[in-house]
C-alpha cells in the first residue's frame, strides 16, 4: 500500500536544460538547483469535450453523445524571492552579462527570437503526515513529493520596483514531454 500524506511548502525546484527532442541538454550550465521560489501556482488548461444531440420532428432526443473534456496544458506560474540572473536565464532564454567569470545582469530574449525549447521543471514539497514530516516506510525517511513537469516554457512577468522587496514572477506553460520519465531528467 502506498504512503498517502498531505502536501506542505514547496522546498525546492530543479530546472533543465532541453534539446530541441525534448531530452535533457548535457554540459555544466544545463542544469540549476534552488529555493528562491516563494510559490508556484499550478493550473489546467482544458478544452471541454463536445456535447452533441440530435432531436426528432417531435422534439425528442434520439441521439446523444458527451465527449471528455481532454487538458491541453498545465499553465505555471512562479513567484521568486531573488533576482537569480541564471536561473531567469534557464527558465526564459534570456541573455547573460558577465564581467571577471561573474555573472552580473541579464537581458531578456529580443522580439525576433526563435521559440525556447524548453526546460524541464521539479518541484519538492514536504509530504506531511499529521503535524509533522511524513516517514515513507518504503524510503525510511522524511519524504518529499517530486513533482515533474516535463517540458516547460516560461518568461517573466510584470513586477513593480518600488520601496519594498521585489518579488519577480516567471509565467509559462506545461506541456507532455515523452524523453521524460517519471523520475526526471536526471533519473
Amino acid at each position: 500500500m502506498a504512503d498517502c500524506f498531505g502536501s506542505l511548502q514547496v522546498c525546492g525546484i530543479r530546472v533543465a536544460r532541453l534539446t530541441s527532442a525534448g531530452a535533457p541538454s548535457s554540459g555544466a550550465t544545463s542544469g540549476y538547483i534552488s529555493d528562491a521560489m516563494i510559490k508556484i501556482d499550478v493550473g489546467a488548461e482544458v478544452t471541454t469535450g463536445d456535447d452533441l444531440e440530435l432531436k426528432n420532428g417531435c422534439g425528442n432526443i434520439c441521439q446523444s453523445f458527451k465527449d471528455c473534456d481532454r487538458l491541453k496544458r498545465v499553465t505555471l506560474s512562479m513567484d521568486l524571492c531573488q533576482v537569480d540572473y541564471e536561473l531567469i536565464e534557464l527558465l526564459t532564454g534570456a541573455s547573460l552579462f558577465s564581467q571577471g567569470g561573474q555573472t552580473i545582469g541579464f537581458q531578456m530574449p529580443s522580439t525576433t527570437a526563435a521559440c525556447p525549447t524548453g526546460v524541464c521543471f521539479e518541484a519538492w514539497t514536504k509530504a506531511q503526515d499529521g503535524s509533522s514530516q511524513g516517514v515513507s516506510a518504503f524510503v525510511g525517511a522524511a519524504t518529499y513529493h517530486h513533482w515533474v513537469f516535463p517540458k516547460t516554457t516560461w518568461r517573466l512577468g510584470d513586477f513593480t520596483m518600488e520601496n519594498d522587496i521585489l518579488t519577480l514572477p516567471v509565467e509559462g506553460f506545461g506541456e507532455e514531454n515523452t524523453a521524460i520519465t517519471a523520475n526526471g531528467p536526471f533519473n
